[in-house]
């Protein structure tokens, strides 16, 4: 039994690859619990499918895919926060409307440059056993600026996802704090192209947190699930991968899918909790988070 916990553990190239996926999983596991309360389900999948052109046009320039990527991600968190402050529109309708833009760009340009598919690939499906040192330190840049950023605003994303009118009232900046949480899931999908890619991405930053809203009533309880969740779905993800001979991110993607079938089931059985009653925070009871 320990010989079979430990055997993957012997390999560098999966000793890196666990402690990239538990980085960007936690990460993905605490940003995605404020995506899925403020009703930006669509935001990383698109922000993920945005940066694909950025990374393609940093290959094509000779500069690393994280910078094209980073530099394409505020773009589009720029134009989406500047399209989403017009009242008549939504921010997920900004990304509706830069989705199929940026990402067909980058699709065009993917197939002019045909000696660079196979590294694009991996954009695209994500290449978790290529993870370099590189990728570990952007990985832990963007998890301590992460945490550094909820430690000064949290108390204030978490009221503006609650209740927008009264942080208004309030006088907090709600559309920077926007920006704010915009950029750092942005960051966020970035670093975590590497573990699962684009395609996948939606699963590591949505299962998660969808998961842990089963269980818990309180708003950091949810991230502090989501993350846990998250960390050990990537963990066992790439133990199936390492024996089942998957892809990394694809594995680690099903188990997310697969504990979320599992608790939901259990949850239901149990009766802990109705489906009517469960709540992340009343909208009058923000304040118990503050």
């Amino acid at each position: 039994m320990l010989d079979w916990l430990a055997d993957p553990w012997t390999s560098a190239l999966m000793r890196r690859a666990f402690f990239e996926a538990m980085l960007v999983s936690g990460l993905c596991g605490v940003l995605g619990c404020f995506v899925l309360v403020r009703g930006l389900a669509f935001l990383g999948e698109a922000i993920a499918h945005t940066v694909v052109l950025g990374v393609v046009l940093a290959f094509l320039g000779g500069v690393p895919a994280a910078a094209g990527g980073a530099v394409l991600a505020v773009v589009t968190v720029l134009l989406a926060s500047a399209i989403g402050s017009d009242r008549r529109f939504s921010v997920d309708t900004a990304m509706g409307v830069l989705l199929p833009s940026l990402f067909g760009a980058g699709v065009a340009l993917i197939a002019l440059s045909d000696g660079y598919r196979s590294t694009l690939a991996d954009v695209l499906f994500g290449a978790i056993l290529a993870t370099t040192q590189t990728d570990l330190a952007l990985a832990v840049a963007a998890c301590g600026l992460t945490g550094l950023v909820l430690a000064l605003a949290g108390k204030e994303l978490v009221l503006v996802a609650f209740d927008r009118a009264v942080a208004q009232a309030m006088g907090y900046r709600t559309g920077l704090l926007d920006l704010l949480l915009l950029g750092v899931v942005a960051l966020a999908v970035v670093v975590s192209l590497r573990a699962v890619g684009n395609v996948l991405l939606a699963g590591l930053l949505l299962g998660p947190p969808v998961t842990a809203r089963l269980l818990c009533r309180s708003f950091w309880g949810m991230a502090a699930w989501s993350a846990g969740l998250g960390v050990g779905a990537s963990v066992a993800g790439l133990y199936l991968s390492w024996y089942v001979e998957v892809g990394g991110g694809a594995a680690i993607v099903l188990v997310v899918a697969a504990t979320f079938v599992v608790v939901a089931i259990g949850v239901r059985l149990t009766g802990r909790v109705g489906p009517s009653e469960r709540r992340v925070l009343s909208h009058d009871a923000y304040t118990a988070v503050l």
